[in-house]
C-alpha cells in the first residue's frame, strides 16, 4: 500500500512539473522574447526555470519522496562561469542541480526541444547536444563568459550500475576552448530510484536521499606539444578519475 501511495504522489509531482512547464512556456516565455534583448531573455528565462524547478524539488521533498543534502551548499550557490560535470544516477539529476545552482543552464538531448511540456520553456535558454561543434563552442563559451554555469552529464545517459563508464569529450574540448574551470559534482541517491530503465512511478517505499558532493575544481594546463585531441583525452581521464574513482 505504501508503494502505491508513493507512486501516486510521484505521478502528481511529475504532472505538476509537466503542466507547470507548459503554462510557463505559454504565458511567461513570450513576454521576455518580445520585450528584451537576447542576453536579458536568457537571464529571465533561466531564472524562471530555476524557481519553477526549485518548487518541483521542494514538492518532492515535502511529500517525502526525496531529500537533498548538499556538501558546501553556500559554495555551490556561488558558482559562476563553471563547466559543471556530474555523474547521472537518476531521471531528476538536472532538475535538482538547476534548482540548487542559480544562473545555470544545461546541455540537453535535442529530442527535449520537441517535448510538448517543456520545449517552449527551454528552447531559448538551454543548449542542444545536436548542435554542430562550432555552434556549441561559441554559444557555450558566450554563456560561460556571461557568468552562467553549464551543466553537462558526459556519460550521455543515466549511469548504469556495474557497466563500464565512458565519458564523451565535449566538456573537455569546451574547457580547453573557453579556459573556464571544470567543477565536478558527484551525485548519489539512496535508495536508488528513477535510474536507467526505471519507471517514473517506481520510487520505492522510503525517502531517497540525494547527496551532492563538490569535488576539487579542475584547471587543466594544456601541453603545447600535444594535439587538442590528446589534451582533451587527458582532461577526460582526469575528470573520470575524480568522479568515479577518487
Amino acid at each position: 500500500m505504501k508503494k502505491i501511495i508513493r507512486s501516486f504522489l510521484s505521478g502528481f509531482c511529475f504532472s505538476v512539473f509537466g503542466i507547470g512547464g507548459l503554462v510557463a512556456g505559454t504565458f511567461i516565455v513570450p513576454f521576455p522574447l518580445l520585450l528584451c534583448n537576447k542576453r536579458n531573455q536568457r537571464c529571465i528565462l533561466s531564472g524562471t526555470i530555476h524557481y519553477l524547478w526549485k518548487l518541483f524539488v521542494w514538492l518532492m521533498c515535502a511529500l517525502k519522496l526525496i531529500d537533498v543534502k548538499i556538501q558546501n551548499k553556500k559554495k555551490l550557490k556561488q558558482l559562476r562561469g563553471n563547466i559543471i560535470v556530474a555523474n547521472h544516477p537518476s531521471l531528476i539529476d538536472v532538475v535538482i542541480l538547476v534548482s540548487k545552482i542559480p544562473r545555470s543552464i544545461c546541455v540537453v538531448k535535442g529530442s527535449l526541444f520537441q517535448n510538448v511540456f517543456i520545449k517552449f520553456l527551454i528552447r531559448h535558454v538551454y543548449l542542444s547536444n545536436s548542435m554542430t561543434p562550432d555552434e556549441f563552442m561559441n554559444q557555450a563559451t558566450d554563456c560561460l563568459t556571461n557568468g552562467y554555469n553549464i551543466i553537462i552529464f558526459p556519460e550521455g545517459t543515466r549511469t548504469v550500475k556495474n557497466k563500464p563508464i565512458h565519458l564523451h569529450r565535449g566538456f573537455a574540448y569546451l574547457h580547453l576552448y573557453s579556459k573556464h574551470d571544470i567543477q565536478p559534482l558527484h551525485i548519489t541517491n539512496t535508495p536508488h530510484i528513477l535510474g536507467k530503465g526505471s519507471k517514473w512511478y517506481n520510487v520505492g517505499d522510503k525517502t531517497s536521499v540525494y547527496k551532492i558532493k563538490m569535488l576539487p575544481t579542475i584547471r587543466f594546463k594544456a601541453k603545447k606539444s600535444n594535439s587538442i585531441r590528446q589534451n582533451a583525452v587527458s582532461v577526460t581521464k582526469q575528470t573520470k578519475k575524480a568522479l568515479f574513482i577518487a
